[in-house]
C-alpha cells in the first residue's frame, strides 16, 4: 500500500516540477507541462483504479471457492487474457486461440507514468546543459521576471522603467553573458539547438511506442482506425480492440491429470482506455509534429542570426530609437541573442523591450570604459 502512495505522490511532485519551470515557448509548455500533467495524472487515476479497484472480474463455475475464484482472477491479470468474439467457438489449439493477446491491460498506468518521466526528461537535461555553460538562464529568467513586476508597479514613465532595468537586470543579465563567454565560449544556443531536436525525436518516439502498445493486427496506426470502427459501427465485439468481455486460460492440477480450463473476464478499464488512448495517439502525434517545427525554427533562428536580431531591432523602432547597433549586436554575441530571445519568450515583450534598451546602455558604456580587459572575449557575428 505505501508503495503505491509513494509512486502517487511522486506523480504529484513531477506536476508540481513541471510548472515550476519557465514556460518557454509553446513547444516547451507542450512537451514539459501540459503533457507531462496530462500523462502523470492520466497514470495516477488508473494505478489508483488497478490497486484498490477491481480492474478485472472472471467468470468462475459455481463450484469454486472465494478463494478460487480471487485465485483465477489475479492469475489472469498477471498473466494476460485474449480476444475471441463470443459467437466464434474456441480452438482446441492453443496457440491459434490466442492469436489476439489483450498483454497491454496491466502495464498501461506505468508505460503513461514512464511516458511522463521522458516528456520531462529533455527540459531536465536541458536545464543541466544551461547550468553547464556558467550561465543559469531559468535563473535569469525568473529574475527578470520578478524585477518587471516590481517596476511595473513602482514606476510608469518610458525613461524610468528603462533606468530601473539598466541598474539591476540589464547589468546582471550582461555580467552573466560575459563570465559564461569566459568560461566556456558560446555554447548556449548550440545547447538549445540539441534540446530543441532532442525534444522533437523523444515526443515521436513516445508516439510510436504508444502506437506499438496495443499491437493491433488490423492498422499499422490505429488511432485513425479505430475512429473510423467507431463511426462505422463496428465497435470491440467485431474488431477485437479494447475488448470488454475476454477468454483466459488456466491450468488445474488433479490427482493423476492437469485440467485446462477456460474463463470469461471483464476488463472494466477498457471503457476508459479506449477513449484515453485515442485521444492521447492523437495528442501525441501533435505534439510531434509541432515540437518538429519547432526545433526546425529553432534552428534556423539560431543559425541565421539576422533572424534573431530583427526580432530584438522591433524593440528599438517601437520606442522611436532608429539608429545602427551593429556594434550592439557584436557585443551582445550569438549567446545573448538567445537569452534575449529566452527572456522574451517567458517575460514579453513589453518588459523585453525595456531591457533590450536598457542592455543597449549598459553594453555601450561597458564598451567605452571597460573593454579594454576583455576585449579578445568580443564575438564574431556574421
Amino acid at each position: 500500500m505505501s508503495s503505491q502512495i509513494g509512486a502517487i505522490s511522486s506523480i504529484n511532485a513531477l506536476i508540481g516540477k513541471a510548472f515550476q519551470q519557465p514556460k518557454g515557448n509553446f513547444a516547451d509548455s507542450l512537451n514539459s507541462r501540459y503533457t507531462v500533467s496530462l500523462l502523470a495524472v492520466s497514470a495516477g487515476l488508473l494505478l489508483s483504479s488497478h490497486f484498490w479497484g477491481e480492474p478485472i472480474t472472471c467468470w468462475t463455475p459455481a463450484q469454486f471457492t472465494k478463494s478460487w475464484t480471487d485465485f483465477v482472477e489475479r492469475y489472469c491479470y498477471v498473466h494476460g487474457t485474449y480476444f475471441v468474439p463470443l459467437e466464434e467457438q474456441l480452438s482446441f489449439d492453443e496457440e491459434d486461440r490466442q492469436k489476439v493477446p489483450i498483454n497491454y491491460y496491466q502495464w498501461v498506468p506505468y508505460v503513461l507514468a514512464c511516458q511522463a518521466l521522458s516528456f520531462y526528461l529533455p527540459r531536465f537535461i536541458w536545464t543541466m546543459m544551461s547550468k553547464s555553460t556558467g550561465f543559469d538562464l531559468t535563473g535569469a529568467i525568473k529574475y527578470v521576471d520578478r524585477f518587471w513586476h516590481q517596476v511595473r508597479d513602482n514606476e510608469s514613465s518610458l525613461e524610468g522603467r528603462v533606468k530601473q532595468f539598466e541598474s539591476r537586470a540589464a547589468a546582471y543579465i550582461w555580467d552573466g553573458i560575459r563570465l559564461a563567454r569566459r568560461k566556456k565560449g558560446e555554447q548556449m544556443s548550440f545547447h538549445y539547438m540539441f534540446y530543441a531536436v532532442f525534444q522533437a525525436g523523444n515526443a515521436w518516439i513516445q508516439w510510436l511506442w504508444l502506437n506499438s502498445l496495443l499491437q493491433s493486427s488490423t492498422y499499422t496506426f490505429w488511432g485513425p482506425g479505430i475512429v473510423i470502427d467507431l463511426f462505422s459501427g463496428n465497435d470491440w465485439q467485431v474488431t477485437g480492440h479494447f475488448p470488454r468481455i475476454t477468454h483466459c486460460d488456466f491450468t488445474r492440477r488433479r490427482p493423476a491429470s492437469v485440467q485446462l480450463d477456460t474463463v470469461l473476464c471483464v476488463l472494466t478499464l477498457n471503457i476508459y482506455y479506449e477513449k484515453l488512448m485515442i485521444f492521447l495517439w492523437f495528442w501525441l502525434l501533435f505534439v510531434a509534429i509541432y515540437s518538429t517545427a519547432n526545433a526546425v525554427a529553432w534552428c534556423l533562428s539560431l543559425c541565421i542570426t539576422s533572424r534573431a536580431r530583427s526580432n530584438i531591432t522591433r524593440f528599438f523602432f517601437a520606442h522611436g530609437k532608429h539608429g545602427k547597433q551593429e556594434r550592439f549586436f557584436k557585443l551582445l554575441g550569438k549567446d545573448g541573442l538567445f537569452v534575449m530571445q529566452q527572456i522574451t519568450t517567458n517575460v514579453g515583450d513589453l518588459p523585453a523591450s525595456y531591457l533590450t534598451l536598457a542592455m543597449q546602455n549598459v553594453i555601450e558604456d561597458w564598451d567605452e570604459h571597460d573593454n579594454n580587459d576583455d576585449g579578445n572575449m568580443i564575438p564574431k557575428i556574421k
